[in-house]
């Protein structure tokens, strides 16, 4: 396969950039370059880019040459090499060279999530802000912030876009040569905690010690994908679970681990241990060299006949909007792979057993690639430039992303709760999330307060809305629920219990009289579980330790003690529950709903004894997974 890479390193810098570093001629030789040369060297650069377009946007940054800042002459001309919009020709800003040019970088770190932009790390000072979520740059909403950094991060979708824009929301002289920062010693960032309060703190670039990172490593489990980040590739099998996950971060050979005898050690565990589940997680990984990963995928080849006799057995590959060019292209080989077979052999009945998971990639299917770096002749600054086009593969629509078969969110409630929902939904078999609800009336798990859950009958839900008064009853499909209480946005209820699964109407209502309605899926298993204090990110859940005292990091539950879980969402249940302490199956000793207490449901499970700190918990039921909540063991 082509070789395609992508190397963005974000480091911590110590100098200044507000005036005029370079000169007149420095810039003008960095100009000239990527006026004239870029274009010459790239295999394509006007595929959708109109040449006088181009022209005209290089004589605006002529006419100002001169009187610019040094960050605003550079992020604009890191503007007009993306207006090629291709994802691989750029100019760095957050590497080396832009360190060796005075870029400076605030002592946070930032990550996308499903609902925002948060603080997943921060220096002592500004430690505050540690779980919160970035909601302005100076005078500008983060969406207006984002829009702007859209022009100097080339990208196919938005996924690429939401990958990369933390690392320049990080850097203070790219946020003040796009003008939305003046320049300062300090640069004000507003942030808004989950409990709704908005605070700004006056941020200034350091490049001294260590990061408070949240969630905090030593105070408990990460889930798998987020360890090791400095390895390239790494692997482990769980017993318990009957998985081998290999997390695939970087797509370069290790000297001191070669690919080619780490994939004999995956394979051996392969063939020497049971395995119902195999994850190839390419979750994060930006590219490097496709070939690397090959010895891995042609011993599973060779041993697809063997694995495939395992009915039990599901393959999932592991996307998200990090997983970037070479990245993806392994990701799509699999994929690819697994459709030609599966038209090939109709008889091995593949559906279902290769399952792509997670979230719409960075990358796009077809595109120009295979790149080479350059070096702005005048500051020094890097970049790189495409030599080739690479069309999708086999079977892989040409779309803006490679897209998952089942598609997995993160928010910042599962990532601050060390949870991994995708996994989740591996270790659950989740086939597919619930239809969103819709309509004026938008109605939720009751517990977990998310809409990819599941509402089951006879259990808890809240219906959301902007009711003209105050709400006395609930129906669905013409039912009435049991009405809780409500308020002119908010009414909680419990589903009627003789509501079949599928699309029901939600109509709130008052005095007889319809206030508003909605859509809602209503499926036959929903498990949800109650949060004690919603506005912690960790959520802390409603669950009382075997003395019947309500955990808490002040009260933990002891390794192997029996705890009480209260959810809702039991609903049509058949069989047993599933639980999970991080990623360690539970014993569950009772599980069901408590008929004096309608809607709710307890689970009584013993918390296993080689977990310690703050641990994760969910359910997973009628293949559908809960919200995650962490309990104190100790």
């Amino acid at each position: 396969m082509p070789f395609r890479r992508m190397c963005f390193v974000t480091v911590l810098f110590a100098a200044s950039l507000s005036g005029q570093r370079f000169s007149t001629a420095t810039r003008q030789q960095d100009l000239n370059y990527v006026a004239s040369q870029v274009p010459k060297l790239h295999a394509n650069f006007f595929f959708q880019l109109d040449p006088a377009t181009y022209q005209k946007a290089v004589a605006a940054l002529q006419a100002q040459i001169s009187t610019l800042t040094d960050a605003e002459f550079y992020v604009q001309l890191t503007a007009l090499i993306s207006l090629a919009g291709d994802a691989h020709t750029t100019i760095y800003l957050a590497d080396s060279t832009a360190f060796n040019a005075g870029f400076q970088q605030f002592p946070l770190q930032f990550r996308w999530l499903d609902d925002g932009v948060f603080v997943t790390a921060a220096a002592s000072p500004y430690a505050q802000a540690l779980g919160a979520r970035l909601v302005k740059v100076g005078d500008f909403p983060i969406d207006q912030v984002v829009q702007k950094l859209g022009a100097i991060i080339p990208h196919a979708n938005d996924q690429w876009l939401h990958y990369f824009a933390p690392q320049y929301l990080n850097s203070q002289q790219v946020l003040q040569g796009l003008d939305l920062l003046p320049v300062a010693a300090t640069s004000a960032l507003t942030f808004q905690t989950l409990g709704g309060t908005q605070f700004t703190l006056q941020v200034g670039p350091s490049s001294a010690g260590a990061l408070q990172t949240a969630p905090d490593p030593t105070a408990g489990p990460l889930p798998d994908y987020l360890q090791q980040a400095s390895q390239n590739y790494w692997y482990t099998y769980s017993p318990a679970n009957r998985m081998l996950y290999f997390k695939y971060n970087k797509c370069a050979d290790d000297p001191n681990n070669p690919f080619a005898a780490f994939a004999a050690a995956v394979l051996a565990t392969l063939d020497t241990q049971p395995v119902d589940t195999l994850v190839i997680d390419f979750r994060g990984n930006t590219g490097g060299d496709d070939s690397v990963i090959s010895p891995l995928l042609n011993g599973l080849a060779t041993r697809a006949p063997a694995l495939l006799a395992n009915p039990r057995l599901r393959v999932y590959d592991v996307i998200d909007k990090g997983t970037f060019s070479s990245g993806m292209d392994g990701a799509m080989e699999i994929k690819s792979t697994a459709l030609q077979t599966a038209a090939q052999f109709p008889a091995l009945n593949l559906g279902g057993v290769f399952v792509v998971i997670g979230e719409p990639t960075g990358g796009k299917p077809a595109e120009y690639g295979s790149v080479n770096k350059f070096t702005l002749p005048g500051s020094g600054l890097d970049g790189q430039y495409s030599t080739k086009y690479l069309p999708n593969p086999t079977g892989i629509p040409d779309l803006p992303s490679f897209m998952p078969d089942v598609t997995i969110s993160t928010r910042s409630t599962d990532f601050f709760a060390r949870y991994d929902p995708v996994l989740g939904a591996i270790l659950g078999r989740v086939g597919g999330v619930p239809p969103a609800p819709s309509g004026n009336v938008i109605t939720v798990n009751g517990a977990s307060f998310r809409a990819d859950q599941g509402i089951a009958p006879g259990s808890f839900a809240t219906a959301f809305g902007s009711f003209s008064q105050t709400p006395d009853q609930v129906t669905v499909n013409g039912i009435a629920g049991q009405f809780i209480g409500g308020s002119t946005s908010q009414v909680n209820f419990v589903v009627p219990a003789s509501i079949p699964p599928g699309t029901a109407t939600i109509s709130v209502r008052a005095g007889g009289m319809e206030l508003a309605s909605g859509q809602a899926a209503i499926t036959a298993v929903g498990p949800g579980i109650f949060v004690l204090a919603g506005a912690n990110p960790s959520q802390p859940g409603a669950v009382e330790n075997q003395d019947y005292s309500v955990n808490g990091s002040s009260n933990p539950a002891a390794p192997g003690s029996v705890v009480q879980i209260f959810a809702t969402g039991y609903g049509q249940l058949s069989g047993s529950p599933q639980v999970f302490f991080a990623d360690v199956p539970a014993q569950i000793l009772f599980s069901g709903p408590i008929a004096e207490y309608p809607g709710l449901w307890q689970i009584n499970a013993i918390v296993p004894s080689t977990l310690s700190g703050q641990i994760p918990v969910f359910i997973a039921a009628g293949n559908l997974t809960s919200n995650a909540v962490t309990i104190a063991v100790h």
